[in-house]
C-alpha cells in the first residue's frame, strides 16, 4: 500500500517538470528563416521580459502545485496511511514540497532553452509582418497589460478553483491505477 501511494505520489510531483524536460528532445524541424527568428526572439522578450520571467514562473506554477499538493494530501488514497502512520502526513507533505521546488528551480533553468524553442516554433508559423504585428500589440498599454497580468491568471480564484476540482478528480482512483501498473511492472519484470 505504502508503495502504491510513493508511486503516485511520485507520478504526481514528476509531472510538473515534464515540460521543461521536453525541450530536451532532439527537433527534427527545419530552421527558421534568420529575420523570423529575430523578429519571434524580440516578440518573446516582451511577452516574457528577462527581468520579470523568474517572478512569472513563480506566480504561474506555484498555484497550480499548491492546488495539486492540498489535492494529493486530501485525497482518500492518502486517508488509509495517514490513519496507520500520524506522521506519514508530515512526511509527504515535505517529500511533495520539496519537488514542487525542485520543479520550479528546474523550470526556471530551462527556461532559456525553452523559450529559445519558442522563438523558433513562432518564427515556423507566423511571417515576418505576423510578428511585426503581434510585436506592435506588446507595444500598447493593453499589450503591455496583458504581458504583465498573464502570469497571475493562474492565481485567479476561479481558476484556482477549476483546478482543484481537475485535480481531485485526477486523484480518483489513482490508487487502484498505480496498483494495477505496479502489478504490470511486476509481472513484465518475472516474464524476463
Amino acid at each position: 500500500m505504502l508503495r502504491s501511494i510513493l508511486a503516485a505520489a511520485t507520478l504526481a510531483v514528476a509531472l510538473p517538470a515534464a515540460p521543461a524536460l521536453a525541450q530536451t528532445a532532439s527537433s527534427t524541424a527545419t530552421a527558421p528563416d534568420p529575420a523570423r527568428l529575430a523578429a519571434a526572439q524580440a516578440l518573446i522578450g516582451k511577452i516574457m521580459p528577462a527581468d520579470q520571467r523568474d517572478a512569472m514562473i513563480e506566480r504561474m506554477v506555484r498555484p497550480m502545485m499548491e492546488n495539486m499538493r492540498s489535492a494529493m494530501m486530501s485525497s482518500p488514497m492518502f486517508d488509509a496511511a495517514k490513519a496507520e502512520n500520524p506522521k506519514f502526513a508530515e512526511v509527504m507533505d515535505e517529500f511533495i514540497k520539496g519537488e514542487f521546488e525542485h520543479s520550479i528551480s528546474m523550470t526556471k533553468a530551462a527556461m532559456p532553452g525553452m523559450l529559445d524553442a519558442m522563438a523558433r516554433a513562432y518564427a515556423r508559423r507566423f511571417t515576418l509582418d505576423d510578428l511585426k504585428a503581434i510585436s506592435a500589440f506588446f507595444e500598447t498599454p493593453a499589450g503591455r497589460l496583458y504581458a504583465a497580468q498573464a502570469a497571475t491568471i493562474m492565481s485567479d480564484p476561479d481558476v484556482l478553483a477549476a483546478q482543484r476540482t481537475m485535480m481531485t478528480e485526477a486523484m480518483s482512483g489513482m490508487q487502484e491505477r498505480v496498483e494495477a501498473l505496479t502489478a504490470r511492472l511486476s509481472a513484465a519484470q518475472e516474464s524476463k
